[in-house]
Order: C-alpha cells, then sequence, then structure tokens
C-alpha cells in the first residue's frame, strides 16, 4: 500500500511545486474561473493513471477550453457523490433538529458530516473509474464505484480524514486547502487503485 505521507512529501518536493499551487489555490477563489483549477486536478490524474508519472504539469501545459473542459466533468462527479450527500445529510440534520426541538444540539447535524465523509469514498472512486479507460460514463456506474469504494475504504480513510482536517484549519484560505487537499487525495488515491488493481 502505498504511503500517504511519503506521497505528499514527494509532491511538495518537486521542482515548481509551489507556484503551480499557489495559481490553482488564488483561482479557486474565483466563480466560473475555478473550473481551470478543477480541469487542472483532472487532467493530473488522468495524466497520472495513464503514465504512473507523478511529475505535476505545468499550466501553460493545457488551453484554457481543455482545462475547462475537464474541470467541468470533476465539477459534476464533486456534485453528485460529495455536495448531493452532504445537502442531504443537511436536510436530515434540520429535521432532526426541528423534530427534537434543538435539543440534540452540534449532534443533529451528524449527518452532514457523515455525507461529506462518505461522499469522498464515492468521489474518488468515481475518478478513478473515469481514469483508468477515460470513459466518463464509467464514472456514474454507481454499482461499480460504491464496490470499488468499499474495497478501498481502510487505506482512504486516514487522507480523507487530513483533508477535512486541513480544510476546517485552513477555512479562511479554503481556496488553497482545497486544492492542495484534493491534489494530494486524488494522487494517492490514483496510487492506491493503481496498486489494488495489480494485486487482483
Amino acid at each position: 500500500m502505498p504511503s500517504f505521507e511519503a506521497l505528499c512529501t514527494r509532491l511538495s518536493g518537486q521542482a515548481g511545486w509551489m507556484p503551480k499551487m499557489l495559481w490553482g489555490g488564488a483561482l479557486t477563489f474565483i466563480p466560473v474561473v475555478n473550473f481551470l483549477p478543477l480541469g487542472y486536478l483532472m487532467e493530473y490524474t488522468l495524466r497520472l493513471s495513464r503514465s504512473g508519472d507523478g511529475e505535476l504539469p505545468l499550466w501553460q501545459d493545457f488551453s484554457l477550453l481543455e482545462l475547462f473542459a475537464s474541470g467541468s466533468k470533476l465539477a459534476l462527479l464533486l456534485l453528485g457523490y460529495l455536495i448531493l450527500p452532504v445537502l442531504l445529510g443537511w436536510g436530515v440534520s434540520e429535521f432532526l433538529d426541528l423534530l427534537t426541538f434543538g435539543f440534540l444540539g452540534v449532534a443533529a447535524y451528524l449527518p452532514v458530516g457523515i455525507g461529506a465523509f462518505v461522499g469522498m469514498f464515492f468521489f474518488l472512486s468515481g475518478v478513478r473509474s473515469y481514469a483508468r479507460d477515460g470513459l466518463y460514463a464509467d464514472a456514474w456506474r454507481i454499482r461499480e464505484v460504491a464496490t470499488l469504494a468499499v474495497s478501498a475504504c481502510r487505506a482512504l480513510i486516514f487522507p480523507i480524514l487530513a483533508f477535512w482536517g486541513l480544510c476546517l484549519l485552513a477555512f479562511p484560505l479554503y481556496g488553497f486547502a482545497f486544492f492542495i487537499g484534493f491534489l494530494s487525495l486524488l494522487a494517492y488515491s490514483s496510487a492506491l487503485f493503481r496498486e489494488m488493481e495489480k494485486d487482483s
């Protein structure tokens, strides 16, 4: 099994790592323009899946149209596998809070956390299903994505917790936390899924 800590160290040790992260984090703050860093993340994941090379590409390697198209695909996966479960959890939490007249307090919002945590497994598995063969429709084969998520859940628990912890701790700088966190998660999950496929 690949080491999440070692992978993060390798990523941050690459030449030109900081400017790439600064561009990605800064662009993430801007509505609509934030599809470009999402596209960078998707293109990086696709390259990593094809070649196994974890070298971060230059932003100039991609056209704006290419980044926007890939970013739209990643945004749809985020919406379907992560944002919708969080919204569903929020609805359940609001209902619980109303039903118990606020007696549960913060505990009523546990479903939101569960949606965010579980949704991330499905999101990463959906990205992998797409990246493996380059067929976007594969990312929406719910049963296969769920099977992949379950098979990798133990190895992904710590990286996902680390991602959400980074986002909470660095909330005022959420653009940078989001971009760097997702880059690390996607790189790690790609390496993990490749290794699992070799062993199977």
